[in-house]
């Protein structure tokens, strides 16, 4: 059954959006304790699947999940770079540009584990 409403949770964090069977599902607003980041997106049954989310920081990640983590095509904002590209059970994956909004310094190639691997400019 869907629904939708607000829940506040004890550690201080809360998610406004739709249910179902109890768990996040539909569009949803999920914010953690004493301001610890933001995600405002796609929920399926409980884990983030399209969205953005915000650290207390100000850096960004806009794109796909998968089980909880970042997960196929999304960008990444941290500081002056910018990572677009493909991110793998949490780490940038495969192939992806990073880029330095201040001086242009760039890198486009591959990767593994979330480091600068193999090919690349």
């Amino acid at each position: 059954m869907s629904s939708g409403g607000r829940f506040n949770f004890d550690d201080g964090g809360s998610y406004c959006g739709g249910w179902e069977d109890g768990k996040a599902h539909g569009h949803g607003i999920c914010t953690g304790p004493k301001g610890q980041g933001e995600y405002s997106g796609s929920w399926s049954h409980g884990f983030e699947v399209l969205g953005v989310y915000t650290w207390p920081s100000g850096n960004t990640y806009q794109g796909t999940w998968a089980q909880g983590k970042r997960h196929g095509i999304g960008m990444e904002s941290k500081g002056k770079w910018v990572y677009k590209g493909e991110w793998t059970h949490g780490f940038k994956g495969r192939y992806g540009v990073r880029e330095c909004t201040g001086n242009g310094a760039k890198y486009e190639g591959t990767w593994s584990n979330g480091l600068q691997d193999g090919y690349g400019t």
